[in-house]
């Protein structure tokens, strides 16, 4: 696969290894607890008020995996002002994505047939190949804070029968099979209270190397496009992060820091941060690894992430989902960011590098190549990298590419 084409597929999170078979059941039907006496996992919204979606699946012994499942919005539509998640033993994680479909699609975008009939294994990703316009609600706490909530007047609108995708990211470190469960409530109000649009920031960095026995970091910065106001924000990271801060660039203090990778702190605004549109989230992620080998970005436990996350409003896709051009939506959504790294390495040598791993590398080949630059050369190196992941087939990056290509030669 093209070294461009990869880095697309694994723009938003995905997944790379192999999961036992799995069975599962959900919906929107009211739940039920599972054994006689057992205490009801998390009771729906009361009548009018919002909608539950519930995924039950089961996890051999000593595995770890995704798991998906498409449920459909209600007919009229949702306007939710905040969510509400909880999980049984086993799980990591849950978001919940809005497709662009109307009905639950049978195939992937290239034509690969897939059983969606319930709970499905999407362990090359769970975005991977379905048409998934932005995420909708999650969270990484099993019974604490999740990641939507909006003060009085604002909520996020889910289409009128959008097609919804669930993933969870499950982890069984025991000696038997679990049968882990997840179900989210999604809080509504009606549309004539609703004045403004809401959206959830989802900042991923792909470029992350943490050498065996050593420590390292991953930083990114990220274009706010319009002015917007910041109800709630969280980090996310793997069992390697020891710390973790984000910030407006230029300014001296974080406005969130952390030390966590499990129960996460959503840290609440109360009336909210302002950013101004021109201004850039600058955040990163500090990693311990004593492991004997070297650790780079992906899904699974032994793999690192680093990401913020957090609900704002008015709601705009391309502050979402850090785009560099806010009329292309449907550019890779990692595509508008500066990657700063934390060595030594002119912009110069950081593309020979890159151009070097690209005789038979991939990701993880030129990611070194990224976290080893220069912080002072971080602008044009990425700006040369980003003109270089966009050209397309046939197209000559040395013409297309020349402006870019040559302010990074200068440094």
């Amino acid at each position: 696969m093209h070294l461009r084409h990869f880095l697309i597929r694994t723009a938003i999170p995905s997944l790379a290894f192999a999961l036992p078979a799995l069975v599962g059941c959900g919906g929107t039907e009211p739940a039920t607890p599972d054994q006689p006496g057992q205490e009801e996992l998390l009771a729906p919204p009361e009548a009018g008020k919002g909608v539950q979606f519930k995924m039950v699946t089961k996890l051999d012994a000593g595995t770890e995996g995704e798991h998906c499942m498409f449920v459909q919005a209600p007919a009229e539509g949702l306007f939710v002002s905040r969510d509400e998640v909880r999980y049984s033993k086993g799980s990591h994680h849950f978001l919940l994505y809005q497709t662009s479909y109307e009905e639950i699609p049978t195939q992937k975008e290239d034509g690969t047939v897939v059983d969606t009939s319930g709970v499905f294994d999407c362990s090359d990703g769970a975005t991977n190949g379905w048409a998934v316009e932005k995420l909708v609600a999650g969270s990484q706490n099993a019974d604490g804070e999740s990641m939507l909530r909006f003060p009085e007047g604002v909520a996020m609108k889910v289409r009128p029968g959008a097609v919804l995708l669930m993933n969870a990211h499950y982890i069984n470190a025991s000696m038997k099979t679990i049968e882990p469960e997840v179900r989210v409530n999604l809080y509504t109000v009606p549309e004539a209270e609703v004045k403004t649009e809401g959206d959830i920031l989802f900042l991923y960095n792909p470029f992350i190397h943490v050498g065996a026995q050593a420590e390292g970091r991953a930083r990114m910065r990220c274009p706010v496009h319009k002015d917007i106001t910041i109800a709630n924000v969280q980090s996310h990271m793997h069992a390697r992060g020891v710390g973790y801060a984000a910030s407006i660039e230029g300014k001296a203090e974080p406005f969130y820091t952390s030390t966590e990778w499990e129960n996460v702190t959503v840290k609440d605004f109360g009336e909210g941060l302002q950013v101004k549109a021109g201004e850039r989230f600058d955040y990163w992620c500090d990693y311990s690894n004593a492991q004997a080998k070297d650790v780079f970005q992906g899904p699974r436990s032994t793999d690192e992430m680093c990401m913020l996350i957090g609900s704002y409003y008015p709601a705009d896709p391309a502050t979402s989902n850090c785009l560099a051009e806010p009329s292309s939506p449907n550019t890779p959504n990692f595509l508008g960011g500066e990657w700063v790294g934390n060595g030594q390495a002119t912009c110069a040598e950081s593309f020979a590098c890159v151009q070097q791993a690209l005789n038979g590398g991939g990701l993880e080949a030129m990611t070194p190549c990224v976290t080893n630059s220069a912080e002072a050369v971080s602008r044009e190196f990425s700006d040369a990298l980003r003109c270089f992941f966009k050209i397309g087939p046939g197209q000559d990056p040395a013409m297309i590419c020349k402006t870019e290509f040559e302010a990074c030669l200068a440094k």
